[in-house]
């Protein structure tokens, strides 16, 4: 069984309930350590698990191989396919593990960690109260059939850069539309950026998550 290393921030807050879980993916080439450090700027009373992709790839991390060239990467779908797999298991086990809320985790994904993120989250989007997928797209080469209803009332805060050199902007307004039928709480953001997450975006997550956990 493949074992995912993570690092943690726990809530900095105490509280008599459980506390709501974010689990972070990271982008291709990267490690766990690059969206941790957006923690701290997120609400304090949630639990964070960063987690590694499961991928050495000498100079970084990854959940699965590409091939061609940026702006127009193509996935190794077997590499794919197993990360999905992985992850699946990963996230329904993380709340009992951690002792977090179950009906309180939280999904945020950059570029390949995204495209992750939307995947599961169609795979079972009973697991998640919420997803942030940045830089990244819904692939229908990971649907194992139409969109499920339970996409209908998962919020979704999907950000994009207008001119990303690595994911272009099409692929993410095709995931808008893809979902435009369906999810009710869907909110889609552009940005003038590359491939990175902007001050105004990361005011955006914060304020998000924020109100998600009011909710």
């Amino acid at each position: 069984m493949t074992k995912i290393h993570t690092i943690e921030r726990r809530p900095q807050v105490e509280s008599t309930t459980p506390a709501p879980l974010l689990i972070m993916l990271h982008g291709y080439g990267s490690n766990e350590h690059d969206l941790f450090e957006l923690g701290e700027y997120l609400d304090p009373r949630l639990h964070i698990v960063s987690a590694r992709g499961i991928l050495n790839l000498g100079f970084g991390f990854a959940w699965y191989h590409l091939g061609g060239v940026p702006g127009n990467l193509v996935p190794d779908a077997a590499s794919r396919a197993q990360a999905r797999s992985v992850l699946a298991k990963f996230v329904a086990d993380l709340p009992t593990r951690l002792g977090t809320d179950p009906q309180r985790t939280y999904l945020l994904g950059f570029s390949q960690g995204a495209i992750m993120s939307f995947a599961l989250a169609a795979m079972q989007p009973e697991l998640f109260a919420g997803i942030i997928p940045i830089s990244g797209y819904l692939d229908p080469g990971l649907l194992d059939a139409p969109l499920p209803p339970g996409l209908a009332t998962l919020p979704i805060l999907q950000m994009h850069g207008t001119v990303d050199e690595v994911i272009p902007i099409n692929a993410a307004r095709r995931t808008q539309e893809m979902l435009s039928a369906l999810a009710q709480r869907h909110t889609y953001q552009e940005y003038p950026i590359g491939h990175s997450i902007s001050m105004d975006g990361l005011r955006l997550i914060q304020a998000w998550l924020t109100e998600r956990l009011a909710e």
